[in-house]
Parts: structure tokens; sequence; C-alpha cells
């Protein structure tokens, strides 16, 4: 069992939960849903304080949906401005990738990686961290609580990824957040691209 075996074991839980031993083993490997369920154990252990500081992002995205698309990290907070000029249906997914970083090299390794139905977050009645992270966000912007979402300027300001929001079982060091959205199937001819947006944050923890 190594060290990424572990983390996408505990990353399962927050992405679906202390499901079933069954279906974890359905979409990951043995050893993944292994750990997930010792995470799943573990996770009324008195936590240690955790923090996170936001170092940079980036972002790229479509003009067919967007006027405008501007992000900006300013004092550990993620800010962004966008003026959308073509709605965002169902169907609209994100692929989220968490990756570590190996050291000075600037190369990444992939933890966990999962493509999600925006509109089923938005709407899901059970939490998890996708979730978390948008309703946290509704407190900070103006984004619409639904879908589809309309034309029109979206805008979110000084939101801070809080200790409550960062999986505990996460090891400290630098990592790289891609979320990548889209419509139709993946890296693929019939792939629309929206937008892209990656966030490189340390993790501390004492």
């Amino acid at each position: 069992m190594d060290r990424f075996d572990c983390l996408a074991g505990c990353a399962a839980v927050r992405l679906y939960g202390c499901v079933p031993l069954p279906y974890v083993k359905a979409v990951a490997s043995p050893t993944v849903a292994v750990v997930h369920a010792m995470c799943c154990l573990s996770m009324h252990r008195k936590k240690s304080q955790t923090s996170v500081i936001i170092q940079a992002g980036e972002s790229k995205y479509s003009h067919n949906y967007f006027e405008n698309f501007n992000m900006s990290i300013i004092n550990n907070t993620l800010n962004l401005d966008m003026m959308i000029r073509k709605p965002l249906t169902h169907g609209l997914k994100m692929r989220v990738d968490f990756s570590i970083s190996l050291g000075k090299s600037k190369h990444y390794q992939s933890v966990f990686a999962n493509i999600v139905d925006v509109c089923g977050v938005v709407s899901a009645i059970h939490n998890n961290i996708f979730k978390t992270w948008f309703q946290s966000m509704l407190e900070h912007g103006n984004f619409m609580y639904n879908c589809p979402v309309t034309e029109g300027h979206y805008f979110l300001r000084n939101w801070r990824m809080e200790a409550h929001m960062v999986p505990q079982y996460l090891y400290a060091g630098d990592y790289r957040v891609n979320c990548h959205m889209f419509f139709g199937k993946l890296k693929t001819k019939h792939e629309d691209f929206v937008v892209e947006m990656k966030i490189f944050a340390l993790l501390k923890s004492s």
C-alpha cells in the first residue's frame, strides 16, 4: 500500500460518503477500497488543526460560453468575475483532479480524480466535498441555486477554504486542484469545453 493509495482511499470517503465496501470496489482498486473503510472507521477521531494557503490560480475559458472570465488570488482568498453569454444547462460536467507535488520538480501525482454532474451537485440532498464547497461559495457570491445558469454577470469574492472543508486525512504538502468543466465526452471530438481552473495551495497541519 503506497502513499497515493492511502490518499485516494480516504478521498473516496468525501466523494462517495461511507458507502458499502462493494460499491467502492466497483469504482476503485481493492487497496483504495480497503483504505476507504479504514478512513470511515477513523472519522470520529479527534482532528488536528488544518490550514490552507491558496498560493496561485490560473484559468482558461471558451468564448462560446463567456464574454470574460477572470480569476485572482488575493490575501489567501479566491475571487472570480465572469460574464456568461450562453446558458449553462443540464448535462454540464466537471472533472476534478486532486494532485500533490512530488517535490521541487513541479511534477504532480494525481491523488484522486472524479467527474461530477454540476447540476446534480447543486441539487444534491446529501453533502459531499463538492456540495460543501458550493454551499460556502453561495455565501460569497451571486451564483444560482439551480440549473440552468442563465446569461449574466456572476462573481465570487473573498472565498476562503476553511479548515472544515479540507479532508483531515490529506498529507501536508503542495496541492493542485484542477477543475475542468465541459459538455459531451471528455477528451474526444464530442467534448464541448466550457472553462478550466487550476488552484495551487499549501496544506499545513499542526
